[in-house]
């Protein structure tokens, strides 16, 4: 049974970077601009992400407070995304440059980015930056004793708090799309901009808006990914 826990909880900590960068590209779809970015703005966040964690470890503070620390850490990962997806949102909407090629772009210079950055700050030929153990969220967390039942083994063994965050995100992006004013404006945006424009409606800011939220949710996935892998 602890087998099967163990295969239970692997797949949910890998579907939660899946599900928050489709998420991503969900908003960004709709608003009529294809991210092809994801996985540069994915990189970007995971690796501002690192250096925060990595920055909390050394300074003690991961260990006395873990979990403000991880949520720090997914802001700004979430931050980093977004910002490096203006570099799209600008090229894309303002530019009437090509999405794909864009996008491509953007994925071929995070990686050498990120490695570049690494090697400046932890010295070159290192490429990996260790993720503290302290983020994951254990029994002790709710004063309950540690244990290796079936139960402990499918919650507790890979729970990060990048999953209940997942989960509020996705039931977050149904009713903001399908429930809100938001939601109908960004769809009419990406299905007739035309339209859209007839009616008062600032196709370039709802745009925009996609794009950014689009990138607030991949540096997420991106730090999750991490988690998952690391």
């Amino acid at each position: 049974m602890n087998i099967l826990a163990n295969i239970i909880s692997l797949t949910i900590v890998f579907a939660v970077p899946l599900m928050l960068v489709a998420l991503g590209g969900m908003y960004s779809e709709h608003s009529g601009v294809i991210n092809l970015a994801l996985e540069g703005i994915m990189v970007i966040g995971a690796l501002c992400a690192c250096f925060t964690l990595q920055v909390f470890d050394r300074n003690g503070m991961g260990r006395v407070h873990p979990q403000l620390c991880m949520l720090l850490a997914i802001i700004v990962a979430a931050v980093s995304g977004t910002l490096f997806s203006l570099l799209l949102a600008f090229a894309a909407i303002n530019l009437k440059a090509d999405q794909t090629i864009g996008g491509t772009a953007l994925n071929t210079f995070a990686p050498a980015f990120a490695v570049v950055v690494t090697w400046a700050v932890q010295g070159q030929g290192m490429t990996t930056i260790q993720i503290p153990s302290w983020i994951r969220i254990t029994q002790e967390s709710f004063g309950l004793t540690a244990g290796k039942s079936f139960w402990d083994m499918l919650i507790f063994k890979y729970f990060y708090l990048t999953t209940p965050i997942a989960v509020v995100l996705f039931f977050a992006a149904w009713i903001l799309m399908y429930r809100t004013k938001f939601g109908l404006r960004l769809r009419a945006c990406g299905e007739h901009p035309q339209a859209a424009d007839s009616v008062g409606i600032n196709v370039y800011r709802m745009r925009y808006a996609g794009v950014l939220i689009s990138g607030f949710l991949a540096g997420i996935g991106g730090i999750a990914y991490t988690i998952a892998v690391g």
